[in-house]
């Protein structure tokens, strides 16, 4: 069995009002492989779901535990809902975390080449009843609104796991050897709970792999995207340009979402 690296189209859409939203991959500078995937993609009741999946590095067959988690969205997506309430909205996504969770372990257990593989999962479901962020790992959304960010998710790391505990100081957090150490993940373990939390409208949503966030700040990364001049495009591009400057030490991913 194969599978590559899955994304969907990038682009300029409409959704009620107006929406815009741009989507880039790139490998980076240092990885010989991209193992990013992500989908950006709407139901047919116009209910918006972006998810960004980041192939665990070092791990065998990130790309396609990556690959795997998203097409599974990408297959059952389309045809979810209605989402008669913000409840079934975050049922929705516990339950098909769980699923695609299930469906990459059971290849890692089928497939020798696939033992041990794994991915972060990331994203934000937008609806009629409610928004709600998904996150199994270190990839992350961000809110913005009146110029202000809003982390929305918190990374599954070890050392966020010692921080949030007192163990060490932020400023240790930033430099420990251990800072990619994940403690959640989808298809490492039988069971995957993710946090799947409801959000506020914000003006902005931005869904990365850590190939941006680990490299450029939060205030660098918040420039760009509060910037009145320029395109979501344009931001979404020069997001990834700086991610580049900085080193490109990882695959880059980014979904940009202007409300």
């Amino acid at each position: 069995m194969t599978s590559m690296p899955h994304v969907a189209n990038c682009g300029r859409i409409i959704y009620n009002k107006t929406m815009e939203y741009f989507c880039i991959t790139d490998i980076g500078l240092v990885r010989d492989k991209n193992q990013d995937s992500y989908i950006a993609v709407f139901n047919s009741y116009g209910d918006f779901l972006v998810l960004v999946a980041d192939g665990i590095g070092g791990g065998k067959a990130g790309e396609v535990a990556s690959g795997e988690t998203i097409k599974y969205f990408e297959d059952n997506f389309k045809e979810s809902g209605p989402f008669d309430c913000c409840e079934d909205v975050i049922n929705y996504m516990l339950y098909h975390v769980a699923a695609a969770n299930r469906h990459v372990y059971e290849l890692s257990e089928k497939y020798d080449e696939y033992d041990g593989m794994g991915t972060t999962l990331t994203g934000i479901l937008m609806t009629k009843n409610g928004n709600v962020s998904i996150n199994c790992g270190d990839s992350r959304v961000y809110g913005f609104i009146d110029d202000m960010s809003v982390r929305l998710t918190t990374d599954h790391t070890l050392v966020n796991q010692m921080l949030e505990k007192g163990q060490i100081t932020y400023e240790e957090s930033i430099n420990h050897p251990k800072k990619h150490y994940l403690v959640k993940a989808i298809g490492i373990f039988p069971v995957c709970t993710p946090d799947v939390h409801k959000v506020k409208d914000m003006d902005y949503y931005l869904v990365c792999s850590d190939g941006l966030h680990a490299y450029v700040s939060d205030e660098e990364i918040t420039k760009i995207v509060i910037d009145p001049d320029r395109s979501v495009a344009q931001k979404t591009e020069d997001l990834k340009d700086l991610a580049l400057l900085k080193g490109g030490f990882d695959n880059i991913t980014i979904v940009l979402v202007k409300r």
